[in-house]
């Protein structure tokens, strides 16, 4: 049996070359005057046979696939084999109804295979590729390479990428040390600008969060120190930690979340420019020129801002210990001069200072490493941030380590 093209059959008719006239007096081609013919036969069950005939061209191509379609979807549940015997031309168009086909089948959870195909048609239904049938219920598993391979390329990548940024590093300390040698040959008025943009327009936000976090340990250590009576000693806990460990750490963050994320912008947007290469044609070293001054920027601004910092820390610890403990600014001050040395503050200068430069090169090297577009430049900021913060806080530990057993030693 095989179903119909376009029109209904009128009842009586039969005959397969004349035209076909439905209830309403439309005449409609048949099969044979479209120059195809489509038989189906059930073979097993669970499957038919489409025996397909004749020419399939562009004219019959929409003919030919609503047939096929229709065949199969008034056959549910029965795969499908496509008997390629009788044809005798086909086009690109027969093939692309051959990939329409075995789409609908697969919608349907039905198997299609295409048999006896001319030698003639071989070498031109090769663009015709029957996926292979899925198990049911069965996600396949994506393809990729085994565990070990990909082990082998993370370390093959971490190992590049180790030894690019070990050679950034050196290469901006080379020219760090050429510019600090001659420093005659340094370009100052850019320099300046650097430290303005680094450090003068970053005082107001280090001022009052340095602030806060002052008058948070402050009430912090209130809240215990009242139920023994030592509230004197607020001024120890406030002014120690502020001089040693948050006022550098603190001030350290907001730089990096400005300067540095700002550096990995500017210098990413020139690669994306093209400028860096400009300014290699044009015979200049562009570690030097981008990159050093911003070392020297940061690493002269930061420890200016950490006393910056350390003051307003202080100060907001003693306006708490004033109107929470009862504590005078004067005792208050008294107890902060006693008790905080010089090797406090200059223990945390000493980590701003190393601070500033890692801020500078994390910055620096993530606008290098951008490649493409728009995209990349916001990738690298903020993996300049958040590379920023990990190194540091663990440079941070490291001083800490070395600060406790140092004087042991």
């Amino acid at each position: 049996m095989a179903g119909r093209i376009f029109g209904p059959w009128r009842p009586g008719q039969t005959g397969a070359t004349s035209d076909l006239t439905d209830t309403d007096g439309v005449v409609t081609p048949s099969r044979e005057s479209c120059g195809f013919r489509v038989r189906v036969e059930d073979k097993h069950f669970d499957e038919i046979c489409v025996h397909l005939g004749g020419k399939i061209f562009m004219g019959n191509a929409e003919a030919v696939l609503q047939e096929l379609l229709r065949t199969i979807r008034n056959q549910p549940m029965k795969n499908v084999e496509i008997n390629l015997q009788e044809v005798e031309y086909i086009d690109s168009s027969g093939v692309a109804i051959l990939v329409a086909v075995s789409r609908a089948s697969q919608s349907l959870n039905n198997r299609l295979s295409i048999t006896n195909v001319p030698d003639k048609f071989k070498g031109f239904l090769h663009l015709f590729e029957e996926p292979a049938p899925a198990p049911s219920g069965v996600l396949r598993p994506p393809q990729g390479p085994n565990l070990l391979v990909q082990i082998g390329d993370g370390c093959t990548a971490l190992y590049n990428n180790a030894l690019d940024i070990l050679a950034f590093i050196g290469a901006a300390m080379e020219a760090l040390v050429r510019d600090l040698s001659r420093p005659r040959k340094l370009k100052w008025d850019g320099l300046w600008k650097l430290i303005e943009r680094a450090g003068s327009d970053a005082v107001p936000i280090v001022t009052i969060l340095s602030f806060l976090m002052g008058a948070i340990l402050a009430f912090q250590a209130a809240v215990q120190l009242r139920k023994f009576g030592a509230n004197i000693f607020v001024a120890d806990l406030v002014s120690v930690s502020i001089c040693l460990e948050m006022g550098p750490l603190l001030t350290a963050l907001i730089v990096a979340g400005r300067s540095g994320a700002g550096y990995a912008a500017h210098i990413g947007t020139m690669q994306v420019n093209q400028e860096v290469d400009a300014l290699k044609v044009m015979g200049f070293d562009p570690i030097r020129y981008l990159v050093s001054p911003r070392i020297l920027a940061v690493a002269l601004s930061l420890p200016c801002l950490t006393v910056i910092a350390d003051l307003s820390g202080v100060v907001g610890g003693a306006l708490v210990a004033w109107f929470s403990l009862d504590l005078t600014p004067t005792a208050y001050f008294n107890q902060v001069h006693k008790v905080l040395e010089v090797s406090d503050v200059l223990k945390g200068l000493t980590k701003s200072l190393v601070f500033g430069i890692e801020i500078a090169l994390i910055g620096c090297l993530r606008g290098f490493q951008v490649r493409g577009g728009a995209e990349s430049v916001g990738t690298a900021t903020t993996s300049a941030v958040v590379t920023s913060i990990f190194i540091l806080t663990v440079t941070d530990a490291v001083f800490a380590v070395l600060f406790y057993y140092g004087p042991r030693l």
